[in-house]
């Protein structure tokens, strides 16, 4: 039964970093109106950056273990994702267009 309970906080640590790195994103998406959303801004990053902190601290130590493994995971996931992104893209771009652009 313990493992299905580390597996859940494991999910739930995944989840909490796609809630939190959304509620980073937040303050790009919204920057051309920062002064009037910063109040919304605030508080998506003290909900879901701070709400995910204080769930890690509030956790038994095996506990809170599997979570922080979720939001590690999912971390190095998504920076993964935007290194290969970064790297294949410029590749792929130039390909089509060097295939495109055929001599006459």
């Amino acid at each position: 039964m313990n493992w299905l309970i580390a597996a859940a906080l494991f999910v739930a640590g995944v989840y909490l970093a796609i809630r939190a790195l959304a509620a980073l994103h937040r303050i790009i998406d919204l920057w051309f109106t920062i002064d009037t959303a910063w109040p919304m801004v605030l508080r998506g990053l003290i909900i879901w950056c701070g709400g995910t902190a204080a769930l890690a601290l509030v956790l038994p130590e095996h506990h809170a273990r599997a979570l922080l493994y979720g939001i590690a995971a999912f971390v190095a996931f998504y920076l993964a994702g935007f290194v290969l992104w970064r790297l294949l893209v410029p590749r792929l771009a130039s390909r089509r267009v060097r295939a495109t652009a055929r001599p006459s």
